[in-house]
């Protein structure tokens, strides 16, 4: 007996995987409709909304959202943490009207941080039981990151560029590398996706690009679910009978090959014009045993941030009547001051009764919890526990959007198992064909189905 009429309602592979890979392609369009082509990348809008990139990501999200309007009856907790988060943001423009009048600015800022949670509602209504998400990641981290080093290298930077010939990527630096590494770690955790030799080349890839992006967090990021997973599948492959090869060695092996070349690289001179301090700023500094600037710089944010917080009980609960101006600091550098010292802590509560529902659904369903789910979980804690402490990342369209839908997607397994009888379909679909195993470098073509 098939369980289809009680699960959601699912349209096309392609259409899923096409909606999964827009999200997290990094290609950016400006309000006059073309795509967004500079030679220098701009790291600060001004606060200009003609100006501002706009990611793909977010029509994309929008178009999901219509597509898959069916299993709204299955997003309770984003729709519930979507109207709750907007509500609070408007109680704390509403508080600030009265006191010192309507702040456009502070408006503008309230929908910059509700944007991204569009993310989690189409994330919940994916229905990804066959992985494809992580499968249209792969192809396009297997297509798009050898691109942009080529494209860095044929410009003479040992950096990640930003111009890509014929479209630039905005923010290539601050948030872009976060992302991809989390989609590529997603990929190693994601059984069905490749086979082994298949991630083994995309590791060896994905190490080159988050040295190159000299991004701390992308770094920390990529070696530790690199060392993890690696690290579990050579022990996993030693302990099988007839199966003595070491995964970790060879990768270790081209890991430091490739640092070495961009050591090479680096000593005979390399263009750092549109490096964004990132030499300068971080590996220069902590050559010389100091902090690097911009960990000297978020300290001092969170520093001013954090007492403005405290300046009044009304601050406390409602924010501040006005962001700060833009010429003394754009951002806090952390998500959570941020949105703390604009709007109020009572702006935290929607956040934290989210991640409360989703370690309840975890909890309840733990029985049938296995390493994809636990994999996405994780990536979930960095982006929104580690990354959003140093970043305003949340708040930012593209890698706002993307975190987002990760989180939505998470939901959605772990509601399944939440349900009774979920653990069990969920243990009946942990079997992976013998192509798709991790020894295996061929992908199967066969249809997966949950089976009751």
């Amino acid at each position: 007996m098939s369980v289809q009429g009680h699960a959601p309602a699912r349209g096309s592979d392609w259409m899923r995987a096409a909606v999964a890979a827009g999200v997290l392609l990094p290609l950016f369009f400006l309000l006059s409709g073309r795509l967004y082509d500079s030679e220098v990348p701009l790291y600060d809008s001004g606060g200009r909304i003609d100006s501002l990139p706009l990611p793909l990501s977010l029509p994309v999200c929008v178009v999901g959202i219509l597509l898959f309007r069916k299993n709204l009856r299955y997003a309770w907790a984003a729709a519930v943490f979507i109207l709750a988060f907007a509500a609070v943001l408007a109680m704390s423009v509403f508080s600030a009207a009265d006191t010192a009048g309507f702040s456009a600015r502070k408006a503008i800022l309230a929908g910059q941080f509700l944007l991204p949670t569009l993310g989690l509602l189409l994330g919940q209504l994916l229905d990804d039981d066959e992985q494809l998400v992580p499968r249209a990641f792969f192809c396009l981290l297997a297509v798009f990151v050898p691109l942009q080093l080529l494209a860095g290298w044929l410009q003479g930077s040992l950096f990640l560029t930003h111009r890509l010939y014929g479209f630039s990527i905005y923010q290539h630096f601050q948030f872009v590398p976060v992302i991809f590494v989390a989609a590529y770690c997603w990929v190693l955790g994601s059984p069905r996706v490749t086979g082994r030799r298949s991630k083994l080349l995309l590791t060896a890839g994905m190490a080159i690009y988050a040295i190159s992006s000299v991004s701390f967090l992308a770094i920390a990021l990529f070696a530790t679910g690199t060392l993890a997973y690696w690290g579990m599948q050579g022990r996993r492959e030693k302990e099988e009978a007839g199966r003595g090869r070491n995964s970790f060695m060879p990768l270790l092996a081209l890991i430091l090959i490739a640092s070495a070349v961009l050591v090479v690289a680096a000593g005979r001179g390399i263009d750092i014009r549109h490096a964004g301090g990132q030499v300068f700023g971080k590996v220069t500094a902590l050559a010389e045993g100091k902090l690097p600037l911009n960990v000297v710089e978020r300290l001092e944010d969170w520093s001013r941030f954090g007492s403005g917080i405290a300046e009044s009980p009304r601050s406390v609960l409602f924010g501040h009547a006005e962001p700060l101006p833009r010429e003394v600091r754009t951002s806090a550098h952390n998500w959570y001051l941020d949105l703390a010292y604009n709007f109020g802590t009572l702006a935290l509560l929607p956040l934290l009764g989210l991640i409360a529902a989703s370690v309840r659904l975890a909890w309840t369903g733990r029985a049938g919890l296995d390493s994809h789910i636990c994999w996405l979980g994780g990536i979930v804690l960095f982006l929104v526990l580690v990354d959003a402490n140093f970043k305003v990342m949340l708040r930012q369209p593209y890698p706002g959007l993307f975190s987002f839908f990760l989180w939505g997607l998470l939901l959605a397994k772990l509601r399944k198992l939440s349900q009774p009888g979920g653990a069990l379909r969920r243990s009946r679909d942990k079997v992976v064909p013998p192509a798709m195993q991790e020894g295996s470098s061929r992908t199967p073509r066969t249809r997966f189905q949950v089976l009751p």
